[in-house]
């Protein structure tokens, strides 16, 4: 097996692509063509900004070796990708330290894992339409970390045994063993009793430990069993022909499944049922499977949503401070509800329409700063860019940053709730983008949109742009315990508080 790392976003001429498979250009361009076909690759002009947000525009369609256009390559994905005999690593954009980020992406799988897992869902396919096809490699990593969970696919048999622990069988006994007599009272000295163990000679055992083998084999040649840290599980050395044909291995699971109603069985049953029934197939044409995401800006917003506890969701009654009196009649209420929506005027007519969808912050978060009677109200909003600044002839030029509609609903989201700060008392307020970062968390600086500062007389304050440090938030995403205190929290982001009057303190609170 032969594959190398590759940066998402980052532009790579084809010759560049095929020195790092170590592959002939002709099966490189090959390669990418069906990693195009499938939404793993995009096209693009060379002249486009690297890591820039990409437009319908900014995509070429046709071929660039065939028609000569000044084009690129970019992997718009996060996760591993088995195309044939070449494993295609991809990694986040926010990586630079190194091109080959061993370490870094094993823990990358194992946040999008559990990012994916809130679903319980096997994706057996990847893709629509015509562009469907089998996700062998989900299926056997699902197939595997089952296994060392649940263990191996068991039916029990009931057995009759002499003197064992379960349930004595009088009539057996009495019929079918000698009793000793003493005072006209019967002794048994064998009992019968029911016993229940499991059928090690079971069709479906056989099966699925025949598959588990073929998966660990699979999976130990792509180094796909290093990249998850799991167990190889070489269970049998039988193959899958000596189970018959895929329709007669078919019938018998079917027929398993008829007779199956524990739940976590019946999935495992599914699972086998499609890896048997796409197994031909695959001989016969591409074999094509992956792991991962194009949208690991959902997976970055999930983790710090996680991380930090957020409040959108709870009830203003639920929330660390008390609730004023200006707000006690919606106590019940979410963070989120007290957000305005819209109102409709006609003539005479004010009709509020509830069905509205309204603002919603990534994230929002009530913290003591310092006294127990002082509160931060914080309005993060997680955003996957790699922000930089970079020098030119004439000073800097700002590159992967927001866009306008971010940056003008980060103003709106402090201003939705400038009136609940000010009614309950909130003496801090931060409001930020939170960018990944690869190395230690720094407070990178701010954005301005002047025409905002000041409306209806409030006087709001910038938007703080932070880096978190990527690595130490997937940790304790991956952990499952969110800070809950601004004293931890200030050890992941830098200290930048706003007054409600929107002036700024920042390193700490005076």
């Amino acid at each position: 097996m032969i594959g190398g790392f590759f940066r998402e976003r980052k532009h790579y001429r084809l010759q560049e692509i095929s020195e790092e498979l170590g592959t002939a250009l002709e099966k490189t361009k090959r390669l990418m063509g069906i990693l195009k076909k499938y939404g793993v690759v995009k096209i693009i002009p060379s002249a486009k900004p690297e890591y820039e947000e990409l437009s319908s525009q900014d995509i070429i369609l046709t071929d660039i070796l065939e028609t000569g256009i000044n084009a690129v390559y970019l992997f718009d994905f996060v996760g591993i990708v088995v195309i044939e005999d070449c494993i295609f690593k991809c990694y986040p954009k926010y990586i630079v330290s190194t091109t080959k980020p061993l370490q870094q992406l094993k823990q990358v799988l194992k946040v999008i894992k559990k990012y994916n897992a809130k679903e319980q869902l096997v994706y057996l396919y990847h893709g629509d339409g015509e562009n469907r096809i089998f996700n062998r490699l989900a299926v056997s990593l699902y197939l595997l970390e089952n296994y060392f969970q649940d263990g191996i696919y068991t039916n029990q048999q009931e057995i009759i045994e002499t003197n064992g622990s379960g349930e004595i069988l009088w009539d057996q006994t009495i019929h079918e063993t000698y009793a000793l007599i003493q005072k006209n009272c019967p002794y048994y000295v064998e009992l019968q009793t029911r016993g229940i163990v499991d059928n090690e000679t079971d069709y479906i055992r056989r099966l699925h430990e025949c598959v588990l083998s073929q998966c660990t084999k699979e999976l130990r040649e792509t180094d796909v069993l290093t990249l998850f840290d799991i167990a190889e599980a070489e269970l049998t050395t039988a193959s899958l022909d000596e189970f018959g044909s895929a329709e007669y291995i078919q019938y018998r699971i079917e027929r398993e499944l008829q007779t199956q109603f524990v739940t976590k069985k019946r999935t495992v049953l599914k699972t086998l049922y499609a890896y048997i029934s796409n197994t031909r197939a695959e001989q016969e044409n591409l074999q094509y499977s992956l792991f991962g995401t194009n949208s690991f800006n959902l997976v970055w917003e999930k983790v710090c949503a996680t991380v930090f506890g957020d409040m959108r969701n709870r009830k203003l009654s639920d929330l660390p401070t008390k609730v004023s009196e200006e707000y006690a009649a919606r106590s019940s209420e979410t963070l989120l509800q007290i957000i305005d929506r819209p109102i409709w005027h006609g003539n005479h007519l004010d009709v509020f329409d509830d069905g509205a969808d309204t603002l919603k912050p990534d994230i929002l978060c009530i913290y003591p700063v310092r006294e127990p009677d002082e509160y931060c109200f914080a309005i993060y909003d997680a955003k996957y860019y790699c922000i930089q600044f970079k020098k030119q002839d004439e000073g800097y030029k700002i590159t992967g940053q927001p866009g306008i509609q971010d940056i003008v609903k980060q103003y709106l989201y402090r201003l939705a709730y400038d009136d609940f700060i000010d009614k309950q008392g909130y003496r801090y307020v931060q409001n930020m983008f939170l960018c990944p970062h690869e190395g230690a968390g720094l407070d990178f600086g701010s954005v301005d949109l002047k025409m905002l500062h000041t409306i209806d007389g409030k006087k709001l304050g910038s938007i703080r742009v932070v880096k978190l440090c990527a690595g130490e938030l997937f940790e304790i995403y991956l952990q499952g315990e969110p800070i809950k205190h601004i004293t931890n929290i200030t050890e992941y982001i830098p200290q930048a508080f706003e007054m409600p009057n929107g002036t700024a303190l920042y390193g700490g609170v005076s």
